[in-house]
């Protein structure tokens, strides 16, 4: 089925189109970067992904990444590398850590706006881009630094190259080759499903249209070795590297943590509907619809039908990670590029009757938001987090203003053609969302150790050298990379496990192995939980407190 055709437009308004919605985009993105260094890294996943490059650019060692000085391989390292990069160009700081992430993003829009213009023309383009730029869990994970980004891009970028293959040009091959690249530059991100999910796909789509031809189009001669020569040799290094590499990489670090509970992250098999609904706001109906019906073939017999593997892709992502005993949130972004394509290429009168229900939706949680704010004081309970809590109150009356003025304008302008209303309700709704991760630096002390670290800087200034630090029965993601070097553990080991099996033994396994290197003496300092340091203090064991965060104590040795 074929686009309606758009309304003629004279030179110089489609010129001052143009001028408006490159300047739209330019907005976003400046926007989108400058947000990054405006909170501290948060626990965990922050402080793992900015610990493991640090260290990585310090140790020297780009094979096998580590994390506290202990091997780390439940992940490949291509993010890792190129985090490292930034850290040496930016320093260590929250913006050069989620820098390669934020990039991810960007550049993910930028391919989705690409393979839409070849296959549909620019204001699909500039619909699907404007879409997924204010999905909310988009724009959430493009400021978080988790890894999910990177491979979303990837996997997009794989996509859209075997779309673009599949239009029958001279480029083909091309197409062909960037598309292999990219899912072998997944597979270096996060592993096997950078391959699965494509190739299933794939499969699915061959067997409900009954077409083979994208099999002929996917130039096996040349992909393959492209992909092995990307995608193998690391994992050949870390295997000679590491023992039982092989082993915990794919079988507990792939198949065990997909099939059983082993990960400790079991959710309802209904997790991610929910996620699904909230995480697509403004433009839920929109994406309601499309999974609804977007299974329909749009091409005649024998056709590619771009419309149906995308369609396909979002289904699999999502069926994929629901029955898997192993779910998180970010699981289902690679969802949301194919989603917003299929938004994008909806019916011009469709779009429009969605845009403005999407407006009165963001126009609604604007109000929300606006009460919510001047509800705060009244309605939050007392206790050592309120304040902070309490510091979002202003914020969040920005943030409805912005989403409130966007959709009241869209609204007003009932009879604005679908292209400018979606472009326009998609940056307020993404400035928004921008503008809600900033103000998450009021509650910055519940889920970062910056503080933390500042104490123990302050401690180490006095006394004139870096102390020993040991980390009790507890370990804080951020700490080490805003310490800028690792601590010492003691009776801990969680995700660490595997570095600790393997590293030389250090003694302290136990809380009574930790107080007999305590009380040996000399000068150091411990990061503890506010019920050991009460156990502790009760059993009279030699310490000051120096100071606390919202989880932590840090003490010294009297």
């Amino acid at each position: 089925m074929s686009l309606p055709a758009r309304p003629a437009l004279s030179p110089a308004l489609a010129a001052r189109e143009r001028w408006l919605y490159g300047g739209l985009a330019t907005l976003v993105a400046v926007l989108w970067l400058a947000i990054l260094p405006t909170r501290p890294l948060f626990n965990p996943d922050e402080g793992r992904y900015a610990e493991i490059p640090r260290e990585m650019l310090s140790e020297g060692d780009w094979i096998i990444p580590h994390l506290n000085g202990l091997a780390y391989i439940e992940k490949p390292p291509l993010q890792y590398w190129a985090t490292a990069l930034s850290l040496r160009v930016f320093g260590p700081t929250a913006f050069a850590a989620r820098l390669y992430m934020a990039l991810c993003a960007l550049a993910t829009l930028v391919v989705i706006g690409w393979v839409a213009w070849k296959i549909w023309g620019p204001p699909t383009a500039w619909r699907a881009v404007a879409v997924l730029a204010s999905l909310t869990l988009f724009v959430v994970l493009g400021q978080l630094l988790t890894l999910d980004m990177s491979l979303t891009f990837y996997l997009t970028l794989a996509l859209a190259g075997f779309l673009a293959a599949q239009q029958g040009t001279q480029d083909a091959a091309r197409y062909m080759l960037i598309a292999w690249g990219a899912a072998a530059a997944g597979v270096l991100t996060k592993g096997l499903e950078a391959i699965v999910i494509p190739a299933a796909v794939l499969v699915l789509y061959t067997g409900v249209s009954r077409d083979w031809g994208p099999w002929r189009r996917l130039h096996w001669q040349w992909g393959l070795p492209l992909f092995l020569a990307i995608s193998v040799p690391w994992h050949l290094l870390a295997a000679q590297r590491q023992p039982e590499f092989l082993e915990f990489f794919f079988v507990h670090e792939h198949f065990a943590r997909y099939l059983t509970p082993i990960a400790d992250r079991e959710e309802a098999w209904w997790f991610f509907g929910p996620v699904f609904l909230l995480g697509t706001l403004p433009w839920t109906v929109s994406a309601v619809r499309v999974l609804a019906t977007g299974w329909r073939r749009h091409s005649p017999p024998g056709d590619f039908d771009a419309r149906l593997f995308l369609w396909l892709w979002v289904a699999f992502v999502l069926v994929f990670f629901s029955v898997s005993d192993s779910k998180l949130v970010p699981y289902i972004l690679p969802a949301l590029p194919a989603l917003a394509l299929l938004i994008g290429a909806l019916p011009v009168a469709t779009l429009r009757r969605d845009v403005l229900l999407a407006a009165g939706i963001a126009l609604l949680l604007g109000v929300v938001l606006a009460a919510a704010s001047l509800a705060l004081p009244h309605v939050l309970h007392p206790s050592p987090r309120s304040p902070y809590f309490l510091a979002l109150g202003r914020p969040l009356l920005q943030v409805a203003a912005v989403v409130g003025v966007s959709a009241a304008f869209v609204l007003a302008r009932r009879e604005r053609e679908a292209t400018g209303a979606a472009l326009i309700l998609g940056v307020g709704w993404c400035l928004g969302v921008l503008l809600l991760m900033r103000a998450a630096t009021a509650v910055a002390p519940i889920y970062s150790g910056e503080s933390l670290a500042a104490l123990v800087h302050d401690v180490e200034a006095r006394s004139g050298r870096k102390l020993p630090i040991y980390s009790l029965s507890t370990y804080d993601q951020t700490l080490p990379f805003y310490l800028q070097r690792t601590v010492t553990l003691a009776a801990y080991r969680g995700e660490l496990d595997f570095g600790l099996r393997h590293a030389a033994p250090v003694g302290l396994d136990t809380v009574d192995q930790f107080l007999a290197r305590w009380s040996a003496g000399g000068d150091a300092l411990a990061v503890m939980e506010p019920d050991m340091f009460d156990e502790l203090r009760a059993r009279a064991v030699p310490m000051r407190e120096v100071g606390r965060d919202d989880h932590h104590v840090l003490v010294a040795r009297q």
